[in-house]
């Protein structure tokens, strides 16, 4: 298990090490097994949602443009407390032995009425979410800096006037903070005539419920879409009944300032509306990147996006493929070929030019073995699949330092 050698706060503002606690007698695979990937439909994380999210601001500075960008995410005690309010865990059991983070059988019947509960052990990564166990655990629930810098970047680089009509997969999103930028992008222009697709994989899916899809709730409802909604509904009087309504309009988030947001059908069903006005399609991924199959999600996209998920050797290889063939046609992919070879022209065109592949990670994680220059040179001398250059785009010296890549695959 890997564990984070600093203060445990929401974002991880100085780096430092990693300690790597003794292994067992198996290797980390055979002790745990990898979840196989799976997608998961938007009203499985609607359902899930409790009846109040709490939310905090996160601002980015983007000093070559003198301006900030204004994000809110989740707390994480609030998704905490959603679980101690659900029975999934006794408050007095919380530090109770690591199991392993379950997953929904597939083969459950998706109408059940009750939905599964969460596996208990997701609590210990609520209170020390910098904490990581291959396998399990990916770190998810944290905020990693590395990813404000995709979110600088994108915002200073005017890399996409529009993120209309574009194809984006953020792969280890966790809170999915580059993505919300893109969404929050997306949201702010006119409908497009060509649907707009943001994709969030993350290894664990109870990372998606928690906090990546009650982010893009949130982002939604910070946005210009929401105008409509937040001018006309009402809010409930007792959170914990969504019908009982007072004649004071919905809550108007300040992205500056801490709050909270009741969740009720209405605004659920704005959510939806809202995407379906702006031909946005958001699909969520759970999983691991080895069983991930990129034609299941529609082929290529014009922006690839991943941060703070190259500290793992091991883990490199399916990475590098993800990204190789999410930014244009590979080699050998048959089954590939076929998919897209069935969309329209001008898809094929935008797969022959191939998208914008970013990399944010600090130099070097220490105690694990992983780093830039590893990656670098993996991406270089690939063996199966395309081999690609890579520079730097963006570069942060203080401290640990950090860089933002670009991949340009040949």
């Amino acid at each position: 298990m890997f564990k984070f050698d600093f203060a445990i706060d929401d974002i991880d503002e100085e780096f430092t090490s990693l300690s790597v606690e003794p292994e067992t007698s198996k290797s980390t695979q055979e002790a745990h097994p990898t979840v196989p990937s799976r997608e998961h439909p938007i009203e499985e994380f609607l359902d899930a949602l409790p009846t109040l999210i709490s939310y905090s601001p996160l601002s980015i500075p983007v000093p070559s443009k003198d301006r900030t960008v204004h994000l809110v995410r989740r707390d994480l005690f609030d998704a905490r407390f959603q679980l101690i309010a659900e029975g999934t865990v006794d408050p007095e059991d919380a530090d109770g032995n690591l199991a392993r983070i379950k997953e929904e059988d597939e083969d459950e019947d998706v109408e059940e009425k009750e939905r599964k509960p969460m596996d208990p052990s997701i609590l210990e990564y609520l209170d020390a979410p910098s904490d990581l166990l291959p396998g399990v655990y990916e770190g998810g629930l944290k905020t990693w800096e590395c990813s404000l810098d995709l979110v600088e970047y994108l915002e200073s680089s005017d890399s996409f006037k529009s993120y209309s009509g574009k194809r984006v997969i953020e792969l280890g999103c966790g809170t999915a903070i580059p993505s919300l930028y893109v969404l929050l992008k997306a949201l702010s222009e006119p409908p497009s005539a060509t649907e707009t697709h943001i994709h969030l994989q993350d290894y664990n899916a109870s990372v998606l419920e928690l906090v990546t899809f009650p982010n893009a709730l949130l982002t939604w409802y910070l946005s210009p879409a929401s105008l409509s909604f937040r001018s006309t509904s009402t809010t409930p009087n007792d959170p914990s009944n969504p019908t009982e309504t007072s004649s004071e309009i919905a809550p108007t988030i300040d992205p500056t300032e801490a709050g909270e947001l009741p969740i009720t059908p209405a605004l659920k069903s704005a959510f939806l509306a809202s995407l379906q006005e702006h031909n946005i399609v958001l699909r969520f991924f759970s999983g691991a990147w080895d069983s991930f199959d990129l034609s299941s999600s529609g082929g290529a996209y014009n922006l690839l996006l991943t941060s703070e998920t190259i500290y793992r050797q091991e883990s490199l290889p399916s990475l590098m493929r993800l990204l190789d063939e999410g930014s244009g046609l590979g080699s050998g992919l048959d089954e590939m070929v076929e998919a897209k070879l069935s969309l329209g022209d001008g898809k094929r065109e935008r797969e022959r030019e191939g998208g914008m592949c970013l990399v944010a990670a600090k130099v070097l994680y220490f105690g694990v073995g992983g780093g830039i220059s590893d990656f670098v040179d993996g991406v270089k001398k690939r063996e199966e699949g395309r081999k690609g250059e890579v520079s730097t785009v963006l570069e942060r010296t203080a401290g640990i330092g950090r860089k933002v890549l670009r991949v340009e695959w040949n």
